[in-house]
């Protein structure tokens, strides 16, 4: 078997966890594979999205993923992710061409929403956070909008209810209404927030 583990970076919380995973299933023998768009080691078994070093320093998908947000000048912070802007993750998943994607953090314009529909393979995803099910916040704090679709995002200071979380919400569920997933998560309470949520309250966790 084929493992193929999609993670905005090989460091930092989530990414030094889902590189731990990574490096577990190799210890035991399974063929891993690790794409990210911020490399930080030098693993050869973890593989860069970005083909030209300089461009990936100059993180343009990530400052292009968050210009949407200048439009809520009131909003409370940048941990919100639209994945909008076109990534070339899935022809290099094709390359690779794994029998199971075990998705982790991807946000920070590492993947664009409706690519998660063109790889066709099964997928896992590793929850780090809340945004693989709400409008594009990464932490809801007291909101709980994203048990009926997200619109007026407290977050962006919006009052309307189509705003740019109901537009990022939407977007997800028409994308990912045919997908063969399985939500792992890595606490109890994450787990209750994912059944509790529109998007994934009918998905196996």
């Amino acid at each position: 078997m084929k493992v193929l583990h999609l993670s905005h970076s090989d460091g930092g919380g989530a990414g030094r966890a889902a590189y731990r995973i990574h490096q577990g299933l190799l210890g035991v023998g399974v063929n891993s594979v690790m794409v990210v768009q911020n490399k930080v080691g030098d693993d050869r078994t973890v593989l860069s999205s970005k083909l030209d070093k300089f461009l990936a320093k100059l993180a343009i998908s990530d400052r292009l993923d968050i210009l949407p947000l200048n439009f809520y000048r009131q909003r409370q912070t940048n941990q919100f992710a639209t994945q909008w802007f076109p990534d070339a993750i899935a022809p290099k998943v094709n390359q690779i061409n794994p029998d199971i994607i075990n998705l982790h953090w991807i946000c920070h314009g590492f993947l664009k929403i409706e690519t998660l529909a063109k790889f066709n393979k099964p997928i896992v995803w590793t929850l780090a956070d809340m945004w693989g099910f709400t409008g594009g916040c990464c932490f809801s704090q007291d909101c709980d909008r994203y048990t009926n679709s997200c619109g007026a995002c407290p977050q962006l200071g919006s009052t309307k209810d189509q705003d740019l979380s109901r537009w990022v919400w939407e977007r997800k569920a028409k994308a990912w209404q045919n997908l063969n997933l399985t939500i792992v998560t890595p606490s109890t309470w994450l787990a209750s927030c994912v059944r509790a949520s529109s998007l994934f309250g009918n998905l196996r966790i």
